[in-house]
């Protein structure tokens, strides 16, 4: 019984090496097969973009400006989630629930930002008018990837 179960443990200890050898590999082989979806996260995004779409040095400086147009846009439209999270919070310390209230500063909020999107896809659509048919194709391309217009367009919100 005991060189049986010996050998059972030696055979789990094999698979389980196997195992972890090959979601290793796979780790390093998945992002080699899908591109590079993640890069515009973790470096400079007008860099990358720089170098994925072949901009020149004007379409960087426009990207820049867009980038600091979007940037100004959102701060005057109401700074994100911390300004939903402060709305909330005073809703909540008030002793009654003012539900009309609540309700109007809610649509004040959706009128403000649905106003900014349409100021940054009114202004990327002019942005992309300067690049070449290659490049905008490819930007086209690449802007289905999840989190790139997010890394491209929005600086990452600040830690506190």
């Amino acid at each position: 019984m005991g060189k049986f179960m010996g050998r059972r443990s030696l055979w789990f200890l094999l698979a389980a090496s196997v195992a972890v050898n090959v979601f290793f590999l796979a780790g390093l082989i998945y992002p080699q097969l899908i591109g590079k979806p993640a890069s515009m996260m973790s470096e400079d995004p007008v860099a990358a973009a720089t170098e994925d779409f072949g901009l020149d040095a004007g379409q960087v400086a426009g990207l820049e400006a867009l980038r600091r147009q979007i940037a100004e846009r959102r701060a005057t439209a109401g700074g994100g989630a911390g300004g939903f999270r402060s709305m909330m919070v005073e809703a909540l310390a008030q002793p009654v629930f003012d539900r009309a209230a609540f309700e109007t500063r809610l649509n004040e909020r959706r009128q403000a930002r649905g106003g900014m999107i349409l100021d940054m896809v009114e202004a990327l659509h002019g942005y992309l008018s300067t690049l070449s048919p290659a490049q905008k194709s490819a930007f086209l391309e690449r802007s289905k990837e999840p989190g790139f217009l997010r890394a491209l367009l929005w600086p990452p919100p600040e830690r506190r």
